[in-house]
């Protein structure tokens, strides 16, 4: 007596391929829709001195920032000005820190772009190796 252990073949890569595509799918359209409420516009440069001006307090306007995820990329002069005109401290350095921050972060992502996954500037990353590393022409 003979014991015959059949499987198909092809069958489970297809329904592999299938799973793949659908779960794609789904975190595709699941990336569309909107959770929670939309973001609010960033406050204009005239609208922060208008807020200090009118007495609100340095955490209320930072907070304003903070929900619309502001950023603003601007020179030491018109931070000066901004403090000439009444902005407290703690919002002009709250500006400077998050734009120092972004900035920190696009070097990162350049970085991490140029060298590709798994390097770094002195070769790969340590646990991870090259096949090609000998062949590799190096600048």
């Amino acid at each position: 007596m003979a014991i015959e252990i059949v499987t198909r073949r092809g069958h489970g890569h297809a329904t592999f391929i299938r799973a793949a595509v659908a779960a794609a799918l789904l975190a595709t359209l699941a990336g569309c829709a909107t959770f929670g409420e939309p973001v609010p516009p960033p406050p204009s440069l005239a609208e922060i001195v208008e807020s200090a001006k009118a007495g609100q307090s340095p955490q209320q306007i930072i907070e304003r920032m903070q929900r619309s995820h502001a950023v603003y990329r601007l020179p030491a002069s018109e931070l000066a000005k901004l403090r000439e005109q009444g902005v407290p401290d703690a919002v002009i350095d709250y500006m400077q820190r998050v734009h120092l921050d972004v900035v920190r972060f696009e070097e990162s992502v350049r970085a991490r772009s140029f060298y590709g996954p798994g390097w770094g500037p002195w070769g790969p990353a340590y646990g991870w190796r090259d096949p090609f590393w000998p062949y590799r022409r190096r600048f």
